[in-house]
């Protein structure tokens, strides 16, 4: 009997914590390959591997924390070119929505 109810615990509560932070795994991994950088020759930001027809909120801050653009884009592909002209420095890109928020660093020489 006791050894029953030991079953029975470990598949009503145990198993299902497991296979929930399995799928939430492969839900934030699909966010993480998100990437950003500087493009100096066409003076823009590049952001790739976006998730393709979604809504994204992109905010740029510099290093003291002031917002430098706030804008809204549909990614119709996995990539999202911001044509934008950066000085030098070191600026903070926060890509996201509703579902998800990445924060990404990039630097501009």
């Amino acid at each position: 009997m006791k050894k029953a109810l030991y079953i029975t615990f470990f598949m009503l509560f145990v198993v299902p914590m497991y296979s929930q932070t399995a799928d939430s795994i492969k839900v934030l991994n699909i966010y993480e390959n998100i990437s950003a950088y500087y493009d100096k020759l066409n003076m823009s930001v590049i952001i790739n591997s976006v998730p393709e027809n979604t809504k994204i909120t992109i905010e740029i801050f510099d290093i003291t924390g002031l917002s430098i653009i706030k804008n809204d884009y549909l990614a119709y592909n996995k990539q999202i070119d911001m044509p934008l002209w950066l000085k030098s420095g070191i600026y903070i890109i926060i890509i996201g929505n509703k579902h998800f928020s990445v924060t990404r660093k990039i630097r501009v020489n």
